[in-house]
């Protein structure tokens, strides 16, 4: 055994000693679920980037030269804590400045001299790791600082060649293809002095947990920084987030979890229907009394996906396109932007395909099947974004789910969980609106991250495969 891998198996043990140490004492009042710091009395907030303690002294009139004058309150808060080399856990909602919260301090700790990684933000879909990478070497280029873009569904080519050449500082990267990059040796965490998170609740909350941890553990233990940047922070990652940290760092929080702020300027309803035949009448109905202008419309399968995407282009003439995870990324590129651009009004997905998407104007989210995990109605109705009036006004668009009877114990958990009964209205085949669905009782949720499990609704439709050179 080398000597590397001798110390690699040591910090292993010592991660693994200090994990089980952190599960044994997260019942004290230390560790009831709150981290230890705290920012209200020791944060004092910066009115320009100019009053911040800066290593390379033009940052400041980078960012003033890219419209950066004044930062916002998440970045007033967590930049001089991150130069200080504090550990930052970030809740701040989505448009509030988190990426640059992060970058910032990031690109102003960079050291030229070092050719190697020295930094690693990781992210959970490939369309944010895109959208980071791309913020980042906008700010990166003057100081001469490469990025690398690192995610699954494209050549490992151009990736391997990057990081070959021993100039990348700063990876923005998808947890599966960095673990599959360093296991092929392209990569060396070594040198690495920051890691981030970005959304990291979803980081945590959808499965890559155990990567997370395992690249952690290839990390050097001493003296590297960690971030976690969120728009909303649940209860239930506070301990993931604790384990991470080691219990050390500070939590800022700007504001209400994002999900209270959809929830209060979303407007909801839901059509209740009795017959799981009528769903797609309804859906039609909804489509020509809404006549909505950018739509996205969510099922639980890919099954789902292609049958709506056939019966839909059957019935209407508008441009429809269907977006699931099995598509290649050329697809998904060329699908979103066309779906940004307007050039397609109606979007088809499954959860696991939307995840990251960031697109403004969405007047419409349909929810056509009730997600099991109440969270993912949150995740859903947020896309519909904030829609820039004519007068200068924002508001949020208008977010319908479609449920049939059997389904209202997900309903009753969801409306637990954002607190509200929303509003009810008849769908095909309902002479008379239900009562309440609380006390109601239904299996176990299943995950609905699972987009290729079976779904008998779309069991008897025959699929023909899609044209493969449309997109």
């Amino acid at each position: 055994m080398t000597s590397q891998k001798v110390c690699n198996s040591m910090d292993n043990e010592k991660w693994d000693d200090h994990a089980r140490q952190r599960r044994e004492t997260r019942g004290s009042p230390q560790h009831a679920g709150m981290p230890a710091h705290h920012d209200d009395k020791i944060i004092h907030p910066i009115n320009s980037f100019y009053d911040i303690k800066w290593r390379k002294k033009e940052l400041p009139r980078v960012l003033e030269s890219m419209k950066f004058v004044t930062p916002t309150e998440v970045q007033s808060k967590a930049i001089p804590l991150a130069l200080d080399g504090q550990n930052v856990v970030a809740q701040s909602k989505t448009g509030t400045g988190k990426t640059l919260a992060f970058t910032a301090p990031i690109i102003d700790k960079i050291d030229p001299n070092i050719k190697a990684v020295q930094a690693v933000v990781m992210v959970p879909t490939r369309e944010l790791c895109l959208q980071d990478a791309d913020t980042m070497r906008a700010i990166a280029k003057p100081f001469k600082i490469n990025v690398l873009e690192i995610y699954g569904g494209v050549e490992y080519n151009k990736q391997k060649d990057g990081l070959s050449y021993g100039e990348i500082a700063i990876v923005v990267a998808t947890p599966g293809r960095l673990i599959d990059l360093f296991n092929q040796n392209y990569l060396d965490f070594s040198t690495v002095k920051t890691i981030v998170l970005d959304e990291a609740d979803r980081m945590l909350d959808m499965g890559f947990f155990p990567d997370i941890e395992f690249i952690f553990q290839q990390m050097p233990r001493q003296n590297v920084q960690i971030m976690l940047f969120s728009a909303t922070i649940f209860q239930e990652i506070l301990e993931s987030i604790d384990m991470i940290t080691h219990g050390r760092h500070t939590m800022i929080r700007v504001g209400k979890n994002e999900d209270e702020f959809i929830v209060a300027e979303i407007e909801q309803e839901k059509y209740v229907i009795l017959n799981r035949n009528e769903k797609y009448a309804t859906l039609k109905s909804i489509i020509k009394d809404e006549k909505p202008k950018h739509c996205l419309i969510f099922t639980n399968t890919i099954n789902g996906v292609e049958y709506l995407e056939r019966r839909l282009k059957e019935d209407f003439n508008f441009p429809i396109l269907a977006m699931t995870g099995n598509v290649s990324q050329k697809r998904r590129e060329r699908i979103i932007n066309d779906f940004k651009a307007h050039k397609i009004h109606h979007l088809i997905a499954t959860d696991v395909a939307s995840r990251g998407l960031d697109i403004p104007n969405i007047t419409h989210v349909i929810v056509y099947d009730v997600p099991q995990y109440p969270e993912n109605y949150i995740h859903r109705i947020g896309r519909t974004g904030r829609l820039n009036l004519e007068d200068g006004t924002v508001k949020r668009g208008k977010a319908i789910m479609l449920c049939v009877q059997d389904e209202l114990i997900y309903v009753q958990r969801i409306e637990e969980l954002i607190k509200m009964e929303i509003p009810t209205k008849k769908g095909q085949g309902l002479k008379a609106l239900p009562g309440s669905p609380a006390g109601q009782k239904g299996q176990q949720p299943g995950p609905d991250d699972d987009e290729n499990q079976d779904d008998d609704e779309y069991a008897g439709y025959n699929f023909r495969p899609r044209n493969p050179f449309r997109y």
